[in-house]
């Protein structure tokens, strides 16, 4: 008898301790979806990916710290390549480097900086004394050395048979002895990046007063001298050897929710025409909140025979000197899946690509269809488009090369940097540029563009 109501005394005290174990917010909390939250908690689904077979790698000069976020958030790097080698400095030597087997070829001077710069058998290096050094890249040896100084340049650019070096000034010289030609006569700092058409190098800097806005400078390629500016306007997305075609700045007093490409006359900088865009049809006149403060609508820019604007919600496409009004325009838009992105690249390969920094999606323009791309585990640092490739660097130190067609990854290369230039492709090899280290891989066979 004792040891039934005993037997019973200890059912109840179980039932009892198992409501108490229920009810108890502290024991509850790892199932109860209220007070528990369950994310990416499996394995990495990459982590077997395989890995690319790093072929070589080296170390290389940073820029000084200043310019660090410059070169590499900005993404121009710290390398150039070209007729199978990359260029490198390294204590600070200009380097040239076998791309297939990473042997030092040659080495140049002392005290150089960047930027580098490659084209068409020479290499390009400037000093911290802010000399211009022409180098020859089979040999090593010195071509010309710039007849003056342009300290603390930051970029260089060739086109025809003129050198322009940009630091706050432009000055030009002869690409064949390295004679200066001249500097601009502009008395203010000009922006990056700049550029050259025709007969035309073209930059931009800012005027603040009840507001600040930007002015579109255009300077004599053979003078130096400033030919005009037009306020309100950026960098042109095309020419056409009479006009330029430059989209139209919004400002406090002129918010321009409509995408205006004004095209000017490239002797005068006077307006010929201008073009407005309304792919998702808005009202200018009354534009909702939303719409108000989408300052200069759309980005537009220009490939081949078509233009392409960015809107909240894809990618909208028109045929070139067409009146916008009278066509169809395509719209590349990734709003069906229902994410919050932000044009990231293409056209390229038939896909435009979208990201929130965490994911790539892409839309097919043939169909318009909406994929993922895999095989991204951390947010993005930056990622290239190189053959039939998508090179993603992630911010843990990792790149991933993911096929664009399938949307698959490839194969995945650790490195010791999270800070990445652009990752380049030469002679087969990609070169990709982490922070202070250079690291070479075959291009893999299915990314190589046929």
């Amino acid at each position: 008898m004792r040891g039934t109501i005993l037997k019973s005394y200890l059912r109840t005290a179980v039932i009892g301790l198992g409501v108490l174990l229920m009810v108890n917010p502290v024991q509850a909390a790892a199932v109860d979806p209220h007070t528990s939250f369950i994310g990416s908690n499996g394995d990495d689904y990459y982590a077997n990916l395989p890995a690319a077979k790093v072929e070589w790698s080296t170390t290389m000069d940073l820029p000084a710290l200043k310019d660090v976020p410059s070169d590499y958030i900005m993404g121009k790097g710290v390398v150039a390549v070209g007729a199978g080698k990359a260029f490198i400095l390294q204590k600070g030597q200009l380097l040239a480097i076998n791309v297939q087997t990473g042997k030092v070829m040659w080495k140049y001077g002392s005290k150089l900086t960047t930027p580098l710069l490659y084209q068409d058998g020479v290499a390009y290096v400037t000093s911290e004394a802010g000399t211009i050094y022409a180098v020859n890249a089979a040999t090593g040896k010195n071509k010309w050395s710039s007849s003056a100084t342009s300290k603390g340049v930051s970029k260089l650019l060739i086109d025809k048979e003129q050198l322009f070096a940009a630091n706050g000034d432009i000055q030009a010289y002869n690409l064949k002895d390295g004679k200066l030609q001249w500097r601009d006569n502009f008395s203010e700092m000009l922006f990056e990046p700049f550029m050259v058409e025709g007969n035309l190098v073209l930059a931009q800097n800012s005027e603040s007063g009840a507001y600040t806005y930007d002015i579109l400078h255009a300077f004599d390629r053979t003078t130096g001298k400033e030919l005009w500016n037009s306020g309100n306007h950026s960098l042109p997305i095309a020419a056409d050897g009479t006009t330029l075609i430059s989209q139209r700045e919004a400002t406090l007093v002129d918010l321009l929710p409509l995408t205006t490409l004004d095209h000017l006359d490239v002797k005068t900088g006077k307006l010929v025409k201008a073009v407005e865009y309304n792919p998702t049809h808005i009202d200018p006149n009354h534009p909702k909140p939303e719409e108000e403060y989408m300052t200069s609508g759309g980005r537009a820019w220009i490939i081949g025979d078509r233009i392409y604007i960015g809107g909240q919600k894809g990618v909208y496409g028109y045929p070139v000197n067409v009146d916008p009004a009278a066509v169809t325009r395509d719209n590349y838009s990734y709003e069906s899946i229902g994410a919050k992105l932000s044009y990231a690249a293409g056209p390229y390969d038939g896909r435009i690509l979208f990201s929130n920094e965490q994911s790539i999606y892409g839309v097919k323009m043939s169909n318009k269809s909406v994929f993922q791309y895999g095989g991204i585990s951390n947010p993005i640092a930056r990622f290239d488009l190189l053959g039939h490739g998508m090179y993603v660097a992630q911010t843990d130190g990792k790149l991933v090369a993911i096929d664009l067609i399938t949307a698959k990854p490839i194969v995945q290369l650790k490195t010791s940097g999270r800070v990445f230039g652009p990752t380049l492709l030469e002679d087969g090899m990609i070169i990709v540029q982490s922070k202070g280290k250079l690291t070479a891989f075959k291009e893999p066979q299915a990314l190589k563009m046929k």
